[in-house]
């Protein structure tokens, strides 16, 4: 079991492939959510998370999601189902939202390219790209949206 918020520290779902190899196949991976964390989910499904409970839900759904998962099964708590169609719409592609998430911990342009081995004007493209597409005004603006989101 996995509280959602741990997902986005770094490593951690590298860790748990190491430990358990692919998450699909060997115990399955339950997930504390909060509501209106699209992103977080997201990375949760593709981490290979077989169930998903809200934290502020009834107990008795936890144990239900619990026993489900120790069998195989799916479990989705019917609170989360809106952000989970929410996280399909993931608007940026996986280049913009490397680049974003970088540019979000203070890195300038000439890092960001150096560290993806790309040039600072295809950095800059994907940068006003990621802007455009969660709606931001600005560089700032995108990183808070996609905070917001969980997609960060």
């Amino acid at each position: 079991m996995a509280d959602i918020d741990c997902l986005n520290s770094p490593g951690y779902i590298d860790r748990m492939v190491s430990a358990y190899g692919d998450l699909g196949q060997g115990p399955g991976l339950l997930v504390l959510a909060t509501v209106r964390k699209p992103g977080a989910l997201r990375k949760a499904f593709d981490a290979g998370a077989l169930g998903y409970v809200n934290k502020d839900g009834e107990p008795r759904r936890l144990v239900e999601a619990i026993h489900r998962v120790a069998r195989g099964e799916r479990f989705i708590d019917e609170s989360l189902a809106f952000d989970f169609l929410q996280a399909a719409k993931m608007p940026m592609t996986p280049r913009e939202l490397s680049v974003l998430a970088l540019a979000a911990e203070g890195a300038p342009i000439e890092e960001i390219a150096r560290s993806l081995h790309l040039s600072k004007g295809t950095i800059r493209n994907y940068l006003a790209a990621a802007i455009r597409k969660v709606g931001g005004r600005n560089r700032l603006d995108a990183v808070r949206i996609s905070q917001g989101a969980g997609w960060l």
